[in-house]
């Protein structure tokens, strides 16, 4: 008999998940650490060593795992949502293909292989932060291990469930009930992430010309200027968080202290970035009028959910249980998941005032509940009227 081809020989759950951590680590500091050495070595000014500029870029990669960085009294964890796309994507993809390498059957060992990964790169992720610590920045530990962890169990999870089964195969086996809320959900981020986006963009747009200014004034220089720019787009789905956050109702903050709102805006002194130059400028909201947005994602929710049962083999909307549990199950999966975005994109960038800056996770969270299980609900009722009447035997 001779022996399998190595492709042929399934790896343990246990060795497939450290590779997959492994990769996604290395691959996701050596992207960092070129990207930052090439700017400290093309910046005529910088007066940096090479060890600070490999510490600087370890801090980096640190902070895409939203790792609290402490420089000097101060603490920075308002992290550019933008940087986590790379650590996700690389966990999604090694874990799919760990996966496919151990050939994960059953919930069993696509549980266990998540808890690999994560445990893995959540322990890489410390030992990173303790070679990074300099005189000026220390990266917390505590703060590693749980940012990397909640990445990985999350796109490592993803991954593994792709690799194993396919998302397609899972959604099938899932309850009719869940899966007009999971598709509602979708409906609902794709709304709100696109008006999102546009308010985001259409401040920005008002104001560019104080954005351009405020970029002019720091002097950074051509490689520095770049960099600048480059933070503002990393910065941009954290921006369009805000966004969401202020048409929701409860707004955010830029300081201890201050608010921005639909009803106005009380802003002091804020850190000279291009990026915040979005801010409204006055003291006047715009009114509740981008109260609709979050109305209408509950509406296209609604929408979606009726399409769905439609063409499903179960029919789910035909009593008040199925209203309710898919009308206020896509709040509440909506704003769970706008509270998590909103956490990623708050948190201190500096001592004193600006220790409290982004949105309230838990009043955004609510009032997105709120507004799309409300609006969601109320169509979901109104097109299935056959509900409302009473059924009499006989």
């Amino acid at each position: 008999h001779r022996a399998p081809p190595h492709d042929d020989v399934a790896l343990s759950v246990s060795v497939a998940g450290l590779q997959a951590a492994l990769k996604a680590a290395s691959l996701g500091l050596l992207t960092v650490m070129v990207v930052v050495l090439v700017g400290w070595a093309t910046a005529a000014d910088s007066g940096a060593s090479a060890t600070e500029a490999v510490a600087g870029a370890l801090q980096v990669w640190l902070g895409a795992q939203h790792t609290e960085l402490a420089v000097g009294s101060a603490a920075f964890q308002v992290v550019p949502l933008g940087l986590l796309v790379g650590p996700a994507w690389l966990l999604f993809t090694m874990s799919a293909r760990a996966a496919r390498a151990s050939r994960v059957v059953g919930q069993r060992g696509a549980v266990a292989l998540t808890a690999v990964v994560t445990a893995t790169y959540a322990v890489l992720a410390v030992l990173v932060s303790l070679l990074a610590r300099t005189d000026v920045v220390r990266p917390a530990p505590v703060s590693a291990f749980l940012g990397a962890a909640g990445i990985a169990a999350v796109a490592g999870g993803a991954g593994v469930v792709q690799g194993a089964a396919g998302w397609a195969g899972v959604l099938r086996r899932l309850p009719a009930e869940l899966r007009l809320v999971l598709r509602g959900c979708l409906g609902v981020l794709c709304v709100l992430g696109g008006g999102g986006a546009l308010l985001a963009g259409l401040a920005l747009l008002a104001g560019l010309y104080r954005a351009r200014a405020l970029l002019v004034g720091l002097h950074p220089g051509a490689t520095g200027g770049l960099i600048v720019v480059l933070l503002c787009i990393a910065y941009l789905p954290t921006a369009v968080v805000w966004a969401v956050a202020y048409v929701a109702g409860p707004g955010f903050a830029v300081g201890t202290g201050t608010a921005v709102t639909v009803s106005g805006s009380h802003l002091g002194a804020v850190p000279a970035f291009p990026l915040l130059a979005a801010l409204p400028a006055g003291g006047g909201g715009v009114g509740p009028v981008v109260f609709l947005l979050p109305v209408v994602a509950g509406v296209v929710a609604a929408l979606l959910a009726g399409r769905l049962d439609r063409s499903g083999p179960e029919r789910v909307l035909g009593s008040w249980r199925g209203l309710l549990v898919t009308g206020l199950g896509t709040g509440l999966a909506s704003g769970a998941v706008i509270g998590v975005l909103a956490a990623l994109a708050s948190g201190p960038i500096g001592p004193g005032r600006m220790a409290t800056v982004g949105p309230a996770p838990l009043v955004a969270a609510a009032a997105v509940a709120a507004w799309v299980g409300g609006s969601a609900l109320a169509t979901l009722v109104v097109r299935n009227p056959g509900v409302l009447r009473p059924h009499r035997d006989g």
